[in-house]
């Protein structure tokens, strides 16, 4: 079993920094933020217009020990992540960094009541973060399209192979095609930001410097979705450990900014 651990690139430098924390999490959960209007007809017709979720997740560490060693180094690692945050970039976590694994469609569509998922790869899409990273039989993935469509499940998998996620008994309620879909180990977040809304939160507090508590609330970046490993060998080239200049070299940031623009492009 690995470690929570954060996967994030200061602008400085450009390599990859992984902040692995050694105190367990006390707190994990999802807390979406559906977006959508209702109107009613003369005859209290109910019609919604649904404008995606805002994917949210709540991590938290509770009463870091400051007086001790490992407390206070989880403490002072925490420290550089939230300064990132603040300023606008993004990072990718994992509760346990020996199952932070992710893959993306290949041939076919991920349809309803399919079991065995043809990813674009035999690799793990984010290979370059944990080399060693793998499904176990029992582990927990969730299946989601992008936040715009609103779909999404979890799903008992019993293995992930040459390029295929095999589900257990439960097969896929949703049909995915065309809706930029993705799955994840499932508590694997590869891109999260601190949204605005959050800025003006003490994410840290202190209690008479004795103990520490570190709450982050944090937005999936949409644009995690719209990415393809089909060009790059498998993975994303994201495990860069040599520092060097600014903006040489991938990181998480420059990977969603290209998508970005890229998908702007195929826009009217």
């Amino acid at each position: 079993m690995g470690s929570p651990t954060f996967y994030w690139y200061p602008k400085e430098g450009g390599s990859l920094e992984k902040s692995a924390i050694t105190r367990s999490i006390t707190r994990l959960e999802s807390d979406d933020r559906p977006q959508a209007d209702d109107s009613y007809s003369g005859g209290q017709a109910m019609t919604r217009v649904f404008h995606g979720t805002r994917r949210r997740v709540r991590i938290a560490w509770e009463r870091l020990n400051l007086l001790s060693s490992s407390g206070a180094a989880d403490y002072r690692s925490l420290l550089p992540i939230i300064a990132h945050l603040q300023r606008g970039h993004a990072v990718g976590f994992s509760a346990d960094s020996a199952k932070t694994v992710a893959g993306y469609p290949g041939a076919g569509n991920w349809s309803r009541g399919a079991s065995s998922l043809t990813c674009a790869s035999a690799l793990n899409a984010f290979r370059s973060w944990q080399t060693a990273a793998a499904l176990t039989s029992g582990d927990q993935v969730v299946i989601e399209s992008s936040p715009d469509y609103g779909r999404g499940e979890q799903r008992s998998a019993t293995s992930f192979s040459a390029g295929v996620l095999t589900l257990a008994s439960q097969k896929l309620v949703f049909d995915y095609a065309g809706a930029d879909p993705m799955w994840r180990w499932y508590w694997f977040w590869p891109a999260l930001r601190l949204p605005l809304d959050q800025l003006g939160s003490p994410l840290v507090t202190n209690d008479h410097g004795i103990t520490a508590t570190v709450t982050f609330v944090l937005e999936v970046d949409p644009t995690i979705h719209l990415l393809s490993t089909s060009a790059q060998g498998g993975q994303f080239a994201l495990g860069d450990l040599t520092a060097r200049g600014v903006d040489v070299q991938p990181t998480l940031d420059s990977l969603l900014a290209i998508s970005r623009i890229r998908t702007a492009a195929r826009l009217p």
